[in-house]
């Protein structure tokens, strides 16, 4: 991922000395540009691009969306209206540049001694948080605006209402209600907030001036955690711009601030003034727990142990540890031993952290069932039970979530040692894979999603003989040959594939020392169908070649079919 270098150019003192004084007006410089399909990209800093266009129908709260009605769709980021002619630009908006403000920018001073000197100045007080009169705006009701001396709201387009702030110099939105009777939109006092809409500057506390869009999420990065793209507007007076716009999600790092999404009206090259005309939305925080899987389990594969919680969607769960001994038996206990421990407990809301798909929660609660029956043990139907503590939660205090994307460099040695992922094939956490890791005791909880690609397996059949494929995490993923239905593996190969690449990958065989490996390619076949499909290539690499005539091949020590999802 590139890094943007801010280059002070000797001669070019009106684009310098404005990029010297912003960055020192923010503790936290970073500007990481990266487009959504992963290309690195960057910001042209050493140029001081002219503004684009002015945005449809220009000017100020109100103005800004005269006219909007003759369009037959509406963009919005947080709009619940459910209009048939608005689009949600969350979900429409297609995503053009990624910028991530988490990253350090490097700084390079060609200018001499006149740039020198203004290390000794203040800095100016730079953009520091959302004001607090807009975050009172975020969950109020147009009733709610009235009481307050709000004037009167005017229609604005697709059941949106537009009303001037009473104490910003800004435009609030109010979502008006469908009459099925008059078939129309009235707007009552329960109708709820969708958006602040007006120039930048009205929205936040500090001085915004002309400024490069990074350097301006550089300033946000001391009290957000920020993540920003590009969007395209698909040419609707309705979006903030009428092309292009930038969509800045933020996330509070203490109490004192509010989570927000911001659009301002700035292209890709362009600068942001006071003046850009911006939408200010609630940001709804994301419930982790909804989205990762229920089950988790602390366990090392080896032995008859294992810890495992069931995770509801408010974070609480229940949880069983066992280890079974059959081995040790006694006098009443001949079927062995068995330590136990029942107990339930609550995580608290996971928050992000500076670190892409890492989040943090802490241990509200552990329960212990029978805790006073710890360390003592009774003989239940001929097996000794053992109370014990509820391993996986020694010194549970801090927690971290890694979810699927997470660089697993961040990760300590000992949170690595309780998974089963191939450091080998994978440098990030693979898709629909979890970790709960308890910073304290170092123990790790894993969870995999049920839809994920490491449950499901895919087969081929040819006349009798059959080859399946069964991807996996751990130690290469399964790809075998069968030369009957009962008959063992003719060829077993494990196959270092991640889930998504595409290129060739050597593979060797399975439980064998011998030295024959084999070159396999993996790629997704999209025919429209609702089954999973992949085209498997497999070329044996040494000039002795496998037959793979059983499996329909007529080419010596090539193999090429589909293979569907076992359903």
């Amino acid at each position: 991922m590139r890094k943007i270098k801010v280059i002070k150019r000797a001669g070019r003192l009106s684009s310098a000395l404005l990029c010297a004084i912003l960055m020192m007006g923010c503790s936290n410089s970073s500007a990481n540009v990266t487009t959504a399909s992963g290309a690195s990209g960057t910001f042209d800093l050493s140029e001081n691009p002219e503004n684009g266009d002015d945005i449809a129908d220009g000017g100020g709260a109100t103005s800004k969306s005269e006219g909007a009605d003759e369009s037959e769709e509406d963009t919005n980021s947080n709009d619940a209206a459910g209009s048939k002619g608005d689009t949600n630009s969350n979900d429409a908006a297609e995503s053009k540049d990624d910028i991530n403000s988490n990253d350090v920018t490097e700084s390079e001073n060609t200018t001499g001694s006149s740039n020198n000197n203004l290390a000794s100045k203040d800095p100016p007080k730079m953009v520091e948080h959302i004001k607090p009169e807009a975050i009172a705006y975020f969950d109020t009701t147009y009733g709610d605006y009235v009481k307050a001396g709000g004037g009167e709201a005017e229609f604005l387009h697709a059941g949106r209402y537009l009303a001037p702030c009473t104490d910003l110099d800004a435009g609030v939105v109010y979502v008006g209600t469908w009459n099925d009777d008059t078939f129309d939109y009235s707007l009552n006092d329960d109708a709820t907030f969708l958006r602040l809409e007006g120039g930048l500057s009205s929205f936040f506390t500090g001085s915004i001036v002309e400024m490069p869009a990074d350097v301006f999420l550089d300033c946000l990065g001391n009290e957000y955690t920020v993540t920003a793209e590009y969007r395209e507007s698909a040419g609707t007076a309705y979006y903030v711009s009428a092309d292009e716009f930038l969509h800045i999600e933020l996330t509070a790092k203490d109490d004192k601030n509010a989570d927000a999404v911001l659009e301002i009206d700035c292209r890709k090259g362009e600068t942001i003034t006071p003046e850009s005309y911006s939408w200010l939305m609630k940001r709804e925080k994301i419930n982790l727990f909804s989205e990762i899987p229920a089950d988790f389990s602390f366990t090392s594969g080896a032995g008859g142990w294992s810890t495992d919680i069931v995770i509801s969607e408010d974070g609480s769960f229940t949880g069983h540890y066992y280890d079974a001994d059959m081995g040790i038996t006694g006098e009443g206990y001949p079927n062995g031993t068995l330590y136990v421990c029942d107990f339930t407990g609550k995580f608290s809301e996971p928050e992000p952290t500076d670190k892409d798909n890492i989040y943090s929660t802490k241990l509200l609660e552990l329960n212990i069932e029978n805790k006073d029956k710890i360390g003592t043990e009774e003989i239940i139907d001929d097996t000794l039970y053992v109370y014990s503590d509820a391993y996986g939660f020694d010194n549970a205090d801090d927690f971290l979530i890694y979810t699927p994307g997470a660089d697993m460099s961040e990760m300590s040695e000992a949170c690595l040692s309780w998974m089963f992922v191939s450091r080998n094939i994978f440098s990030n956490v693979p898709a629909g894979y979890y970790v709960i890791y308890n910073v304290g005791g170092e123990e790790a909880f894993t969870g995999v999603s049920e839809e994920s690609l490491w449950n499901r397996s895919f087969s081929y059949e040819y006349k009798g003989a059959s080859v399946k494929f069964s991807p996996s995490y751990y130690m290469g993923s399964y790809l075998n040959f069968f030369n009957g239905e009962d008959s063992p593996a003719v060829l077993a190969l494990s196959v270092p594939w991640d889930g998504v690449n595409t290129n060739t990958m050597e593979s060797k065989k399975n439980w064998s020392n011998d030295m024959e490996f084999f070159n396999v390619t993996i790629e997704e076949v999209e025919d429209g169908s609702e089954t999973t499909k992949y085209k498997v290539t497999v070329q044996s690499a040494l000039e002795e070649k496998f037959d793979f005539s059983a499996w329909g091949s007529s080419k010596p020590g090539e193999f090429s079919a589909v293979l569907e999802e076992i359903k």
